[in-house]
């Protein structure tokens, strides 16, 4: 059997794994700078509810993601929670 049909029949996906690996990250930090922007305490508060929402959220990101389905709804869901705070975050320093 070769490497690919073994990651196959385990049930790995590269897809799946790049999105723990490079979108947990990426989603935790997105959600946490999110809200140092937008929460309505002062910045010393702020910056430490971000940092403690984001630690956990990476973990749990990246515990998550390799079960899902398949790649695609792995990154999907990365688009689905950084996307709209991606976009406040632009229109706030736009506007």
């Amino acid at each position: 059997m070769t490497a690919l049909a073994e990651s196959k029949a385990a049930g790995h996906s590269l897809a799946r794994t790049l999105a723990a690996l490079l979108g947990a990250p990426l989603v935790a930090f997105v959600v946490g700078a999110g809200l140092v922007a937008f929460l309505p305490v002062r910045p010393e508060v702020a910056y430490l509810i971000g940092f403690h929402v984001m630690v956990p959220l990476w973990v749990a990101l990246a515990c998550v993601l390799p079960l899902l389905k398949n790649g695609r709804v792995a990154w999907g869901v990365c688009l689905a929670l950084a996307g709209p705070v991606v976009a406040a975050l632009v229109l706030r320093r736009l506007g």
